[in-house]
């Protein structure tokens, strides 16, 4: 079963307000470029994002941000009529006109989030049954996703972030049905966590998180990142010389992470319900 949480957990700014609020750029600059804005605020002592796209300056971008937009819209509609909504998103708001004097964004769709902490901090300190709980919290979240018909297609450490107590999931401008028609030629990703088939342009699948997943945490419980100098190097990486190596105190995980991480999609887990099932039978104290 799919845990859902109430709609009052979705965010009910009155747009007109939005003008009063202290919005402070936030932007990367290359994002800033592209035509991409995110603005930090606070209310009633709460902080909050705010995202918007300018249209007609990179399409890529503004391919990403729509396809966000309406993940998230269907779910807000869906609330109006069933009073529940995924547990894995922060509470938002879309606003299809943005309406502010100050702002250059002013008529643009924007979208809403509660600020939420990064999840994956240092797990030096943590015990190895604190990791598992915090690996399953995690594959819980994806598989919902996935039930839900979803793959992220996009799985990165910075997207898991922690709000009152839950793990969620944030920016999702990649997500796609799970078995929908890709453009393989375009393919978006980011080298550091793709699956060695989509470097021989094959398409995104369940198992392409899966690896995706198991190098955010091969990167967690190791505390280095991987590195590449190029794309050519981070094929040469996935589909050839990463090999699993883990400190000796979380030695327990890399069975787990040999199967999220195979190199030939056959003996990869197939499911997250058979990662959380290989991870529930480690035996780890």
């Amino acid at each position: 079963m799919i845990p859902h949480r109430n709609k009052q957990n979705s965010l009910q700014f009155n747009i007109e307000d939005i003008d009063c609020f202290n919005l402070i750029l936030k932007t990367k600059p290359k994002s800033l470029t592209f035509g991409r804005s995110l603005f930090s605020f606070e209310h009633q002592q709460q902080h909050y994002w705010l995202k918007t796209q300018a249209g007609n300056v990179n399409q890529s971008y503004e391919a990403g941000f729509l396809n966000e937009l309406a993940f998230y819209q269907q779910y807000a509609e869906q609330s109006h009529s069933s009073n529940n909504m995924p547990d894995f998103l922060l509470p938002f708001q879309v606003i299809a006109h943005l309406k502010t004097d100050r702002q250059p964004e002013s008529g643009r769709a924007a979208l809403i989030l509660s600020h939420a902490e990064p999840l994956f901090n240092d797990c030096a300190g943590m015990s190895l049954n604190e990791i598992k709980e915090t690996l399953l919290d995690v594959l819980d979240v994806v598989d919902q996703l996935h039930q839900l018909g979803w793959i992220y297609a996009d799985l990165k450490r910075e997207h898991f972030v922690q709000y009152q107590q839950r793990v969620c999931l944030i920016d999702f401008e990649q997500v796609q049905k799970i078995n929908s028609p890709q453009n393989v030629q375009s393919l978006t990703a980011t080298p550091r966590y793709m699956a060695p088939e989509l470097f021989h342009a094959e398409e995104k699948t369940v198992q392409t998180d899966i690896y995706a997943l198991g190098i955010v945490f091969y990167e967690w419980l190791t505390g280095q990142r991987l590195t590449a100098e190029n794309y050519q190097d981070w094929a040469y990486l996935h589909c050839q010389r990463l090999s699993i190596e883990l400190p000796e105190h979380f030695a327990p995980f890399e069975k787990l992470l040999a199967g999220m991480l195979a190199k030939q999609k056959e003996q990869r887990f197939t499911s997250i319900y058979a990662v959380k099932q290989g991870l529930l039978t480690e035996n780890v104290q």
